[in-house]
């Protein structure tokens, strides 16, 4: 209970004004930390669904062993992995069937103006 009195109040903790300097993050590095956030939540949260579903699914199929939320977290980071090891297959696959093909524009890249129809 202390423990969690600590970390509420020192949740709700403000800025310290006695003339001492306060380190505070720039708007880059907020905006980079709000989205790690957010997905780390994202993947907590998928985390507990397949918990849920798997554990849910082990009441028709008792062959099933019971997955705890750490299993569940390495599935679903593992099947994150498995997904992105794909899509960079598909993109170099991409590039390979078609050797200069394609030339970075901005953030994307683009058909070069020879292999468009």
């Amino acid at each position: 209970m202390r423990t969690f009195l600590f970390l509420l109040l020192f949740g709700l903790a403000d800025v310290a004004m006695a003339g001492m300097p306060v380190i505070s993050l720039s708007d880059m590095a907020k905006l980079r930390l709000s989205g790690i956030s957010f997905f780390v939540v994202l993947i907590l949260l998928v985390a507990l669904l397949v918990r849920f579903l798997w554990n849910f699914l082990r009441r028709d199929f008792p062959k099933l062993p019971s997955l705890d939320f750490k299993r569940s977290l390495a599935l679903v980071l593992l099947l994150g992995l498995c997904f992105n090891l794909i899509l960079l297959m598909i993109s170099g696959t991409r590039e390979l069937m078609t050797p200069g093909a394609w030339e970075k524009r901005g953030a994307t890249f683009k058909l070069k103006s020879s292999y468009e129809k």
